[in-house]
């Protein structure tokens, strides 16, 4: 098999994104004012994103049997990534979200885990993930995550994972020291603020990407929504402000900065560019309903840089 650029590990899901003005009351009913189903999940998300930006691409992951399945899977085909490694289960249903996204763009999830509630995967997905340059994951199955970071590690991968899931829910009910068990076989790590908040409850931004840093990481990432995010590599901290733009939806936002920082890193830039160009496919994807449906090629982020005063580093992009 030829090497990927990157390989990832995680949700794969079906979103049904509503736009309101305003969240319902209890009780009462609401009109949307756009909808969409699509596809989404975190790692979905992600490979897409790092596709459109022209990296070649392969996923771990499972889906239902049903319609659902069957969408994702066509829209990872469509997206050039391959899906040898991805496990078609016809036992439980595909994952399902429903994202209510309110009229500033914020949104709201309520989740059906589905098939992903209990992950099992083939031995062979710990070679599959050794065969590229870069290994993300977002924690869907932590000892799975665990075991894949570790291998990949081992063979040279550079490795990367999102906690959120650790924080958010949490499928298999385990301990907090999970965490560091991921973190150990991190080069990158990202999480949100408000991801950050649960998992190390008490401890400032700063100290919390210290203690990241303290497990073994090499980069620790914290994206802070509408007002950037914080890179720290041990010896120095950066601070990248987003871009301004028309928000539609920020469903799946964070994916695409991920997916923006990677690449960028894979391109050998300097973490600060990373997150510079992080944040603008960020921006870029929040344009429009639907976590996938923004995500820019790479010719849409040089376009955006130049037209933002960064044509030096959209000249960088190749």
């Amino acid at each position: 098999m030829e090497a990927m650029d990157v390989v990832g590990f995680g949700s794969l899901c079906i979103d049904f994104v509503f736009k309101v003005d305003e969240y319902p009351k209890r009780g009462t009913s609401n009109l949307s004012r756009a909808s969409v189903i699509d596809c989404g999940g975190t790692v979905g998300n992600f490979l897409v994103g790092c596709s459109r930006l022209g990296l070649k691409c392969g996923v771990v992951g499972v889906v239902g049997s049903d319609h659902y399945g069957q969408m994702i899977v066509e829209r990872l085909t469509s997206s050039g990534i391959d899906t040898s490694m991805l496990i078609v289960d016809g036992r439980r249903p595909t994952a399902k979200v429903v994202c209510i996204v309110d009229g500033k763009g914020e949104r709201t999830f309520m989740v059906d885990p589905g098939v992903q509630a209990r992950v099992e995967l083939p031995e062979e997905a710990r070679e599959y993930v050794t065969k590229c340059r870069a290994f993300h994951t977002d924690c869907l199955d932590v000892k799975w995550a665990s075991l894949l970071l570790r291998e990949a590690k081992r063979r040279g991968v550079m490795t990367s994972a999102d906690v959120g899931l650790l924080a958010e829910h949490a499928l298999q009910g385990v301990g907090g020291g999970w965490v560091d068990e991921v973190v150990e076989w991190c080069d990158v790590v990202f999480v949100s603020e408000a991801n950050a908040k649960k998992l190390f409850p008490g401890l400032s931004p700063l100290n919390v990407l210290d203690r990241v840093l303290q497990r073994g990481a090499n980069l620790a990432v914290m994206t802070l929504g509408r007002r950037g995010c914080v890179v720290a590599d041990g010896s120095t901290v950066a601070r990248v402000k987003a871009f301004e733009v028309e928000v539609v939806d920020t469903t799946g936002a964070g994916d695409a900065f991920e997916a923006g920082f990677v690449f960028s890193l894979l391109k050998g830039l300097d973490a600060k560019s990373a997150a510079l160009l992080g944040c603008a496919v960020a921006a870029i994807k929040c344009t429009k309903l639907g976590a996938q449906a923004g995500l820019p090629t790479l010719d849409e982020i040089r376009a955006f840089l130049r037209e933002r005063g960064y044509g030096s580093l959209a000249s960088s992009l190749s």
